[in-house]
């Protein structure tokens, strides 16, 4: 399951690496047009917030697995193994189910977006996608703290040797 999860989180990294290939290209163009030829690009903003979307949601779990995420553990490190086991893994469990809510409340924003029809005002691109982006992106950040909460399970109440 590990294995599997590192691959997702992989593929989702490619994912925010366009969504920050567009935010650079879109702001580019944007600023040249202005610049040199008098014609912005209509929603250049919103396609800018639409790609920073892309780029942040999709790069979150690649940022845990790699452990580029803030932790603060000059506490944690003075305590015996199994406590700091406990700590991370009752930590763990609560990123898990904040992020099992994030995962439900972008589903449920996504379909009121949907249902209402909301578009960019100069882009007239729909809403409701992004959001069911960040629904999406939030299933391997679920995954890895399921992973992180069983492994400190196994650590504070098994025998240590995993």
């Amino acid at each position: 399951m590990e294995g599997w999860t590192r691959r997702f989180s992989q593929s989702l990294e490619w994912v925010g690496l366009i969504g920050l290939l567009l935010m650079f290209l879109v702001n580019l163009i944007d600023v040249i047009g202005a610049k040199l030829f008098l014609w912005p690009v209509p929603g250049a903003t919103e396609l800018i917030g639409f790609s920073q979307i892309m780029a942040i949601a999709s790069t979150i779990a690649m940022a845990l697995l790699m452990g580029r995420h803030i932790r603060v553990e000059f506490i944690l490190d003075r305590f015996p193994r199994r406590i700091r086991a406990g700590i991370s893994g009752f930590s763990s469990f609560l990123s898990l189910i904040l992020f099992v809510f994030l995962l439900w409340q972008s589903l449920l924003y996504g379909r009121s977006l949907q249902e209402a029809g909301e578009i960019g005002s100069t882009s007239h691109l729909p809403y409701y996608p992004f959001a069911y982006f960040i629904a999406f992106c939030c299933l391997p950040v679920c995954l890895v703290f399921f992973i992180e909460t069983i492994e400190s399970l196994f650590e504070v109440f098994g025998d240590g040797s995993r």
